[in-house]
């Protein structure tokens, strides 16, 4: 069962986005200039889960001002605070802004770059995630 919930979820039917087209070195360059002081990550191969939650688990999400989306990143190009590891998949915490190729949770700014993709998710599904990732959620 855990298998299929993560195999859906990796590689069943996803909305197709697109991230900035800029090269990697671009875009840590353009980072480090106008993000100065706030921790940003550059990520490739990622996906926005818009989790489906119960109203009132929702309601708690967005009290805290944030949304119930959160981002899953197969490979972080570069960390600017280097907490995360390059070649690591992991989940960040909920949605706190997203604009274009920007997602910012509570603690950091990520850069989506190259394509992406978006789907919902169920609460399973991003548990047995979260149980077989080798680092924890972000």
């Amino acid at each position: 069962m855990q298998a299929d919930l993560i195999e859906d979820l990796l590689y069943g039917p996803a909305q197709m986005l697109g991230g900035s087209q800029l090269e990697d070195g671009e875009l840590i360059q353009l980072a480090r200039e106008e993000f100065e002081g706030q921790p940003f990550c550059i990520v490739r191969n990622w996906m926005l889960l818009d989790l489906l939650l119960a109203e009132a688990q929702e309601r708690e999400v967005k009290k805290q001002g944030l949304q119930p989306t959160v981002l899953f990143i197969s490979h972080a190009v570069y960390d600017s605070d280097a907490s995360v590891p390059a070649s690591d998949g992991f989940v960040t915490g909920y949605q706190k802004d997203f604009h274009g190729c920007f997602f910012e949770s509570k603690d950091k700014l990520y850069i989506l770059a190259g394509r992406g993709a978006r789907k919902h998710v169920s609460v399973p599904a991003i548990s047995a995630l979260h149980e077989n990732l080798s680092w924890p959620v972000r």
